[in-house]
């Protein structure tokens, strides 16, 4: 088997995040332990990774450490050599966006102009116009464990106010560059059918651009304990 130098790109990695943190935690490793040279680019809150794996840091403002205005007006105010994708950040946030998955793509996309060594790019789930960029440069797979359309569908059905879904619309406004973005994308890869059911039909995808690879369970950890009696008919699911 060849040896590649893989990207990991992610847009935040919060460590105890399941399909942040853990989640790039858990494929950098396993991609290490086959013998590839794994680089997981990340934007803050940053992940814990194995020792053999190398994490390059890629900061943005990180102004959703603090919900404070002043703190963010603050961080903004500090930053050195402010250029036009921090102007966008800031203002995109205080207007009650998300523009992380956006600001950090275009990151992403200027630290790989520099750095074209990688054999292959994976993106955990920014689908940002970034990865267009970088497609254009390497091959690329793009990691969507499913489309957000479904969390703001469902929180639309959640509440009628009229300000609780504006504030909704501009939270999930990156949506529309998501739209643009996934049919563009040449290589996607999802956790289960259901999801790419839903990516093809929600983000307008052709079914034969979405591969499944189902997660897995560490079998060391997630195993029967004989001195624990189980509860008959009782069963524990941990959702997002």
């Amino acid at each position: 088997m060849k040896k590649l130098n893989i990207a990991i790109l992610s847009y935040r990695s919060a460590p105890f995040g399941g399909g942040q943190g853990i989640y790039v935690h858990d494929i950098s490793k396993a991609l290490s332990l086959m013998g590839h040279q794994v680089d997981v680019i990340s934007g803050p809150p940053y992940p814990n990774l194995d020792e053999k794996v190398n994490l390059i840091k890629l900061p943005g403002l990180d102004l959703f450490q603090t919900f404070s205005f002043k703190d963010r007006l603050n961080i903004f105010i500090k930053k050195k050599h402010k250029r036009a994708i921090d102007f966008f950040e800031f203002f995109s946030t205080f207007f009650g966006g998300f523009p992380e998955m956006r600001t950090f793509g275009e990151r992403a996309k200027e630290f790989l102009d520099t750095n074209y060594h990688y054999d292959i790019v994976i993106d955990n789930q920014s689908i940002s116009y970034g990865m267009l960029k970088i497609q254009k440069k390497f091959p690329l797979i793009e990691i969507i464990h499913h489309p957000i359309t479904k969390d703001y569908k469902f929180e639309l059905q959640s509440n009628n106010g009229f300000m609780y879904r504006l504030s909704r619309h501009r939270w999930y406004s990156f949506l529309k560059m998501q739209k643009r973005v996934a049919p563009q994308l040449k290589t996607i890869v999802t956790p289960s059918i259901n999801s790419l059911k839903d990516i093809a039909s929600d983000f307008n995808v052709s079914k034969k651009n979405i591969n499944v690879i189902n997660n897995g369970l560490d079998i060391d950890i997630f195993i029967p304990y004989k001195e624990i009696k189980r509860n008959p008919f009782k069963l524990i699911t941990t959702a997002s």
